[in-house]
């Protein structure tokens, strides 16, 4: 819900004439996407802890994720589409209408690596989780292979290739170095780090020590870039993957309906907010100037507010829903 507060046009927002301090908590949803990013360093984490970790095991795990993601993304792309050809074709929009390999590169989740304009504005984070993904598995299946054939102990392997990857990662976050293209997650390797590591210490697989220098070393470097406000929602975000599996009255707190329908319907709600809040804002804008009523822009807001609500709740029943019961068919062991 942040970031669809993030995605109300400033010009909304003023015309609405929203309190600073509402404002301000609009404008910084951005922050959202970084506690989404350690969240699903921990949840993936919980989904593989258990695997084989064979080839067989990554390709079905890459099977599942498509079914389970593909196509309510796909909807979300066709969606955007056509509303941008319906603006171009009807109401003079100057959009800039992708061609044939920029569709295909949203298909393929590269557009990022391809330095293609992104159809919604939202859609670079699901590259980031793919590479996650297949960097995660990939790890994990090479260090089954190398325990196998006893060459590096698996749990070495793993800390070593990590340690490197978080490093490289907080020092592309911080401006040190540059990296070779924008649309690499391992922008963002840190956040997803913490998500980890997380996990493993919640469920007792690695030690305080080893906790310590981990995620005391991620924070430390990202208060000494001042990005106070970052840190603050990463360790939120940390605090409430571990709570959820070492506190049974943390998880009584958050087992509300309000809560849970939002959680439920998340991957919908973040998919289509952005296309449903700035044409709302757009229409809300034309009205203001035709009709003498100073509700109007309030009155817009919240109705493209809850309009994102019920239609990610319509397309969560229609597509996501359906998906998630067939990509449980996907055995993974």
């Amino acid at each position: 819900m942040a970031v669809v507060l993030y995605h109300v046009p400033q010009a909304l927002r003023n015309a609405a004439g929203l309190p600073r301090v509402v404002d301000v908590i609009f404008s910084n949803g951005y922050l959202g996407v970084d506690a989404f990013f350690v969240l699903s360093g921990f949840v993936i984490s919980m989904s593989v802890a258990s695997g084989a970790w064979n080839v067989g095991y990554l390709l079905r795990f890459v099977a599942r994720r498509s079914v389970r993601l593909d196509p309510s993304y796909w909807a979300a792309l066709a969606i955007e589409l056509s509303l941008g050809w319906v603006g171009v074709r009807f109401l003079g929009d100057q959009y800039p209408f992708p061609t044939v390999p920029d569709v295909f590169a949203h298909l393929a989740y590269l557009q990022g690596m391809l330095n293609v304009r992104q159809i919604s504005d939202v859609f670079w984070t699901l590259c980031f989780e793919i590479q996650f993904y297949l960097l995660l598995v990939g790890l994990l299946v090479v260090s089954h292979v190398s325990a196998i054939r006893r060459i590096i102990p698996p749990r070495v392997l793993l800390a070593v290739v990590f340690s490197a990857l978080v490093a490289v990662s907080l020092a592309l976050r911080g401006g040190a170095i540059k990296g070779p293209n924008e649309g690499l997650a391992l922008i963002r390797m840190y956040q997803f780090a913490l998500g980890i590591s997380a996990y493993l210490y919640a469920t007792n697989k690695i030690s305080v020590t080893t906790l310590s220098i981990v995620a005391g070393g991620i924070i430390a470097a990202r208060i000494a870039d001042h990005a106070f406000v970052e840190t603050a929602v990463m360790l939120a975000a940390f605090v409430t993957c571990y709570a959820s599996i070492r506190s049974e009255r943390f998880n009584h707190l958050l087992d509300v309906r309000p809560l849970q329908f939002l959680g439920r319907i998340s991957y919908s709600l973040y998919l289509y907010h952005a296309s449903i809040i700035g044409r709302a804002s757009a229409v809300t804008m034309m009205l203001a100037k035709t009709v003498p009523n100073g509700m109007i822009p309030f009155l817009g807001l919240a109705a493209g507010l809850l309009g994102c609500v019920f239609f990610s709740y319509v397309m969560f029943r229609l597509v996501e829903a359906p998906t998630m019961r067939l990509s449980r068919r996907v055995k993974l062991a």
